[in-house]
């Protein structure tokens, strides 16, 4: 499904630090970090974030990655928003271990700490290299959560350091949790490729799916970066808030 951009559409910027004001909860099972959270009082689902790169490690919750600096419009959509850091503020999230038994262990931790808040579904969506810890944990723990999203997903690729960790060879043709994958058309990140994550759907079966693409943006910085056709550089709050609302409708089901 293509979503096509509205210049009337009205856009709401967050700052870089715009989660900063958020009071973060402490689990020592799950990081030696704050877990930045914004919890609504009528909330329909839970939704754990991983950012790309080298992950979330610093102890303010900062990152120009658009699933925290868009994150309102998760919470104003009834989402409880849980930012997931790395072990460390030295830890840096390589794709090895992002696909591993230990980083896996971590967010169950999280998930389950959050079932002790609540009873929500919980969900968790990962952006570029986050894809991976969406996946894994999808294949290893599916009756923890009902659904995962991959936006700017890992896909066949020629990598030395991404090439095993695509979509492909972690979930393979099966997903036993709800999928939603989200993608650029004009994404130029070498791990990325827009081709492929749209192969990957094609031959997927999951307990749902869905594809969302698109093509209007910017591409002003890196081309594996928040400001680039990968990041969804202009339409941030736009991808932000169909995320958001095919989250709301399968919590629904």
């Amino acid at each position: 499904m293509k979503k096509t951009l509205f210049s009337a559409c009205l856009v709401l910027l967050f700052s870089e630090s715009a989660i900063a004001d958020i009071k973060p909860l402490s689990f020592l099972n799950v990081s030696q970090l704050p877990i930045f959270t914004d919890e609504q009082d009528k909330a329909s689902a839970n939704v754990i974030a991983f950012i790309g790169g080298k992950g979330m490690k610093n102890a303010q919750g900062k990152s120009k990655n658009f699933l925290v600096t868009q994150r309102k419009y998760f919470t104003n959509s009834g989402l409880n928003f849980y930012l997931f850091p790395n072990w460390s503020k030295k830890e840096r999230a390589s794709y090895q271990l992002r696909n591993s038994q230990k980083r896996a262990g971590r967010v169950l931790n999280l998930v389950k700490e959050i079932s002790k808040r609540n009873k929500l579904p919980t969900y968790l969506i990962g952006f570029s290299r986050g894809s991976v810890d969406s996946a894994r944990f999808s294949k290893l723990f599916p009756n923890y959560i009902k659904g995962i999203i991959l936006a700017s997903g890992v896909y066949t690729n020629d990598s030395r350091k991404a090439e095993y960790f695509s979509m492909e060879q972690i979930i393979g043709p099966i997903a036993n949790v709800a999928v939603l994958v989200v993608h650029h058309e004009k994404d130029e990140c070498k791990v990325t490729p827009f081709y492929y994550s749209k192969k990957f759907y094609e031959n997927l079966k999951a307990t749902r799916k869905t594809f969302l693409s698109y093509s209007q943006g910017g591409a002003s910085g890196r081309n594996c970066g928040p400001l680039h056709h990968h990041g969804f550089e202009d339409i941030q709050d736009i991808v932000a808030q169909d995320i958001a609302a095919w989250i709301s409708a399968d919590a629904a089901k």
